[in-house]
């Protein structure tokens, strides 16, 4: 795929390959979803309820994080030789975009405002 032809090299190992693929699917994630011209329209599309917020905060979260990595451990030997790397770094960047507010951090606030309501929200509960 296109990212996959950006980052390859000769003679890159598979960790050095996977985090070259994330930092790209991570730049581009941050353009589209932080950048000051898009943020408050994703917002209203991708991040328009409480319910998203609380999806996105259980993909994320700590339990679901170690679980991917044992499934990524579990899986690598279909992709590669050798032991699988540790991967727990990529993990926990790739799903901090499960949470824009930090993930975007100072650029934009759209996504602040919606986590605030949410929490508001969840406390009238």
């Amino acid at each position: 795929g296109f990212l996959e032809a950006q980052v390859f090299e000769e003679g890159m190992d598979d960790k050095s390959y996977f985090y070259g693929i994330l930092e790209a699917y991570l730049k581009m994630n941050d353009k589209a979803f932080c950048h000051a011209d898009c943020a408050e329209k994703m917002q209203e599309t991708f991040y328009s309820s409480c319910c998203v917020k609380r999806a996105g905060e259980r993909l994320s979260s700590r339990s679901m994080k170690k679980k991917y990595l044992k499934l990524s451990k579990s899986v690598w030997p279909f992709f590669s030789t050798g032991e699988a790397p540790d991967l727990k770094d990529g993990i926990d960047r790739f799903f901090s975009m499960y949470r824009p507010a930090s993930f975007c951090g100072d650029k934009t606030d759209a996504y602040k405002k919606k986590d605030e309501e949410c929490d508001a929200n969840q406390r009238l509960k």
